[in-house]
C-alpha cells in the first residue's frame, strides 16, 4: 500500500500541469505544489524537525495549510492541524499534550499564540508566514530553499496525522491516524463516489483544520488527481458563484451549509447542473433540507457518515441503485457497522443502539491517552456515541447523538426528529432542539429558531404545528426566536445554546 508522500509523487508525475488548488489569489498546479512542499520540508529539516516529530499547524484554510501538511508527510513528521479559532485555553491543552516540536502559523493566528509562546520551552521552532518571533518570514525561507527533497521512507503503520476532536465533552483528544488508515479511507471514498481520475473539481468551504476539510475533501481530491477550489471561510454567495464559475462536480458540506444554500439560492444566477456528487454529514441531517436542495439544483445529495476517529466517510448512500430516504446508506470498502446496547450486546435488526464502526479506517487510538483509547476503541472498532439502527437490507439510519437524547418524564425524545419537522415549515430558516433541566420532567425540549426574513410565525403557531405532526410529549415546551445561531466550523454549537438557556443569556443571539 502507498504512503501519503508516495501518492503525491505519483500524481505529480501523472497530472503535473493540472491545477490542484485554486483560490481568488492564485492557482497552484500539482508540479508547483510538489515543489513548494519540498522547499518547506527542507526548511523544517534545517530547523531540526525530523521523522516522528509533531508539528502544530495553526493555520486557516489557505494553501499554506495544505503545503504544510504535505511537507510533513515528505519529512515523515506528524502534522497536527489546530483550529484557527482556538485561543489560549485550547492551545495550551493541545501543544502541551502532543509535545509539539514546531508550530507553523500565519499573520492571522500568530498574534494569539505569541502571547503564550513562553509557556512552551520544549517547542523549539515557531515558523510564521508573515514573520514571527525571529522576524524571519516563512514565505521567504520557503522561496530560498532547495526545490529538491528526497522523501523520508515511512511504514504504512506509522502515524501520519494527529487530528484533535472538538472537545465538546471535555479536553480535545488527538486522534492518531496512520498512513494505512488514511489511504484505505481515501481509496474507499474515491470508489464510493465513482470519481474519475484527473477530472473532478471540488469546492471546499469546510475548514481544513478538520478531518472533513483535510482528509475527506482536500486529500481525497489529491488522491484522485482533482482540482480543489478553496474557500478560507464560509460565504454562501461566493460558494454558489464558484460552483457555477468553475463547473464544480463535487460539493461536500455540513447540513448547516445546505441550509444556507437553499435559503440564498437564486435560480436566475445559480446554475448548479455541473454538480455530480454532493455529500453531507458531520451531524444528523434533516431530510427536508436535502430534498429542497435537490429540487432547486437537480443534483443528488448523498448522506454520509463517518468521523475523525475513522478518517472519513465510512457509510454512504449509494450513488447508483436503491436509495432509502433518511438513511446514511451502506458501509463502504472495508468498513463495517455494529449496533449494540448498553451492555455491548448486538441488537436485532431495526432496534436502536450505539453505532460501532470497524475496518481499515479505524485510527490507532488517542495520542498518549490509554484510558480514553480503551474506552472508545476495541476489537470491534470505534464507539461512535451515535444512536441508530440497521434495517433488514443493511442500511444504517442515524437517530441522534447519544448525548443529545432528551429524556422527558421517562420518554426518549430525539431532537433530530423535531428539527426535521421544523425545517419543513416555510418560516424556519435554521433551528436547533436541545434539552434543558426541568423540575417536573427532568428535561424538556426547547426549540431555538432563526426565522426566514420573508416569513412570519409566532411561537404558539409553531407549537401547534409541532403538536399536529408529533406526539404531544415530543413537541417543544418552549420556542425561542433568535437572529444569529452560534456556529463553529459550519456546525451549530448546541452546547452554547444550552448554556445560554440555563444562564438566561440567550439575548446575546438576538439583534438589538
Amino acid at each position: 500500500m502507498e504512503t501519503l508522500s508516495q501518492i503525491l509523487t505519483r500524481n505529480t508525475r501523472l497530472v503535473a500541469d493540472r491545477p490542484f488548488i485554486v483560490t481568488d489569489d492564485e492557482t497552484i498546479a500539482y508540479e508547483d505544489f510538489s515543489r513548494r512542499t519540498a522547499q518547506l520540508a527542507n526548511v523544517l529539516r534545517d530547523k531540526g524537525i525530523g521523522k516522528g516529530d509533531r508539528v502544530a499547524l495553526y493555520l486557516p484554510s489557505t494553501p499554506m495549510m495544505a503545503i504544510a501538511f504535505w511537507a510533513c508527510q515528505r519529512l515523515g513528521a506528524i502534522p497536527a492541524p489546530v483550529s484557527a479559532m482556538f485561543r489560549h485555553a485550547e492551545l495550551r491543552k493541545i501543544i502541551a499534550h502532543a509535545g509539539m516540536k514546531a508550530l507553523i502559523a500565519d499573520a492571522t493566528t500568530w498574534p494569539y499564540f505569541s502571547e503564550i509562546r513562553d509557556e512552551f520551552p520544549a517547542l523549539e521552532q515557531c515558523l510564521v508566514a508573515g514573520g514571527g518571533e525571529s522576524g524571519a518570514d516563512l514565505l521567504d525561507l520557503i522561496a530560498a530553499a532547495s526545490p529538491s527533497f528526497e522523501d523520508e521512507p515511512c511504514d504504512p503503520r506509522d502515524i501520519a496525522c494527529l487530528f484533535f476532536t472538538s472537545g465538546t465533552t471535555g479536553t480535545p483528544k488527538g486522534t492518531a491516524q496512520t498512513h494505512f488508515n488514511i489511504v484505505s479511507t481515501l481509496r474507499d471514498m474515491m470508489v464510493s463516489h465513482r470519481n474519475r481520475f484527473g477530472s473532478e473539481v471540488y469546492v471546499c468551504a469546510v475548514p481544513l483544520f478538520t478531518n472533513f476539510g483535510l482528509n475527506v475533501t482536500l486529500n481525497l481530491c489529491l488522491f484522485g488527481g482533482g482540482t480543489i477550489v478553496l474557500h478560507e471561510r464560509w460565504n454562501t454567495q461566493r460558494v454558489l458563484a464558484d460552483i457555477v464559475r468553475h463547473e464544480a462536480t463535487y460539493f461536500g458540506g455540513t447540513p448547516t451549509m445546505y441550509v444556507y444554500i437553499v435559503n440564498e439560492y437564486d435560480r436566475d444566477k445559480h446554475d448548479l447542473r455541473s454538480l455530480r456528487v454532493c455529500t453531507t454529514g458531520g451531524s444528523p441531517v434533516p431530510q427536508s433540507v436535502i430534498q429542497r436542495f435537490e429540487e432547486l439544483s437537480g443534483a443528488r445529495v448523498t448522506q454520509v457518515y463517518g468521523s475523525t476517529e475513522t478518517c472519513g466517510q465510512n457509510v454512504m448512500e449509494p450513488t447508483l441503485g436503491v436509495r432509502k430516504r433518511g438513511s446514511a446508506g451502506l458501509p463502504v470498502g472495508s468498513s463495517r457497522i455494529k449496533v449494540v446496547d448498553d451492555s455491548d450486546n448486538e441488537v436485532p435488526v431495526g432496534e436502536i443502539g450505539e453505532i460501532i464502526i470497524g475496518g481499515d479506517c479505524v485510527a490507532a487510538g488517542y495520542w498518549q491517552d490509554e484510558k480514553a483509547t480503551a474506552e472508545a476503541f476495541s476489537a470491534d472498532g470505534w464507539r461512535s456515541g451515535d444512536l441508530g439502527y440497521v434495517d433488514e437490507d443493511g442500511y444504517l439510519f442515524i437517530v441522534d447523538r447519544k448525548k443529545d437524547v432528551i429524556i422527558a418524564g421517562g420518554h426518549n425524545i430525539y431532537p433530530l426528529e423535531i428539527e426535521t419537522l421544523l425545517y419543513q415549515h416555510a418560516a424556519v430558516a435554521m433551528c436547533a432542539v436541545v434539552g434543558v433541566p426541568d423540575a417536573d420532567k427532568g428535561e424538556i425540549p426547547v426549540a431555538v429558531v432563526v426565522l426566514d426574513e420573508k416569513e412570519q410565525v409566532t411561537a404558539d403557531e409553531l407549537n401547534a404545528y409541532c403538536r399536529q405532526h408529533l406526539a404531544a410529549y415530543k413537541a417543544p415546551r418552549v420556542i425561542e426566536f433568535i437572529a444569529d445561531m452560534p456556529v463553529e466550523a459550519a456546525k451549530i454549537r448546541k452546547r452554547d445554546l444550552v448554556n445560554a438557556l440555563k444562564d438566561g443569556t440567550l439575548d446575546q443571539y438576538r439583534r438589538r
